[in-house]
């Protein structure tokens, strides 16, 4: 086994490689469970039936679940513009490095 003070250089196994120190539950699964808690709160407190018109159609569902699909609907925008945004940056990226080289 490997002394603590010796830099990790690759070679070692796995099993043999200094590990961090961990201090039981992280703060990211901590917040993420409150997160989730509250999340449930707010979905049995949000269950009563609205009338959603668009366009042509009416149809009833739950305030949480129009809560939810309008949100899925952002996510899925705001992925497909940040893809395109980065991509175009990238292209211009290359193009002028291509243009300096």
């Amino acid at each position: 086994m490997t002394d603590a003070r010796e830099p990790f250089d690759g070679t070692t196994p796995a099993s043999e490689a200094p590990q961090p120190a961990r201090a039981g539950l992280s703060v990211t699964l901590a917040i993420g469970i409150i997160l989730l808690v509250l999340f449930a709160v707010f979905a049995v407190q949000n269950t009563e039936k609205i009338e959603v018109e668009f366009l042509a159609w009416t149809f009833q569902v739950s305030r949480i679940t129009m809560l939810l699909v309008t949100a899925a609907i952002f996510i899925v925008l705001d992925e497909i513009f940040g893809y395109m945004w980065r991509r175009r940056h990238r292209q211009r990226k290359v193009a002028k490095a291509l243009r300096k080289g």
